[in-house]
């Protein structure tokens, strides 16, 4: 009778066991990446996939172009969401690209008249540009947002890095010189591609 007890006490445990680290494991293994997207990207998005692969981010998950009005001065806005494959489990990222190209013959007067809203503690960034700032916020969790907003004549750059890594039982945040590190790669990257 003891006997018998203990294989279900010990068969109890067994499933109990296997049901919370299936649990667990689900969660650790569930995707952090996204499907690319089926349209083709403009061209300056497509120019920065050699430095969003290298970031970890290949797929281009989402795509948004607002042209230039008919105005003298105005400007062309094209933003682009890069994310992981759906093959990564572990490193939950997602880089947001703004490029703001001021055209006519005002663009640069027009661009410099432009400040984003920086809200919170930033640190200006001299080695992009006299116009660029980054900023880090760390909510309670592991998740991590960097932004980094630059000018350069009549280009605008807006980059927004959100990370964290899974671990099995709790999620690690990514350190800020790797945040910094990549924000400003990104930006690079960017201006690089501007029209």
């Amino acid at each position: 009778m003891i006997v018998i007890l203990v294989i279900v006490v010990l068969m109890a445990l067994l499933i109990g066991g296997g049901v919370t680290g299936g649990i667990f494991a689900s969660k650790y293994y569930k995707s952090t990446g996204a499907a690319p997207m089926s349209s083709p990207a403009p061209p300056e998005c497509e120019a920065l996939r050699p430095t969003m692969e290298r970031l970890g981010v290949p797929n281009l998950a989402e795509v948004k172009v607002s042209p230039p009005s008919a105005a003298a001065t105005s400007s062309k806005l094209t933003s682009c969401t890069w994310r992981p494959t759906p093959a990564e489990h572990v490193r939950y990222r997602s880089l947001y690209v703004s490029i703001n190209a001021f055209t006519g013959p005002e663009a640069e007067q027009r661009a410099s008249d432009y400040n984003p809203p920086a809200t919170g503690e930033v640190v200006p960034l001299p080695e992009i540009s006299d116009r660029a700032w980054f900023r880090i916020e760390r909510s309670g969790s592991a998740h991590s947002r960097a932004e980094l907003w630059a000018q350069r004549g009549k280009v605008q750059v807006w980059v927004m890095y959100s990370a964290k890594d899974k671990g099995f039982f709790t999620d690690e945040r990514v350190p800020a010189d790797v945040l910094s590190s990549e924000a400003k790669s990104a930006t690079m990257a960017a201006f690089d591609s501007a029209p």
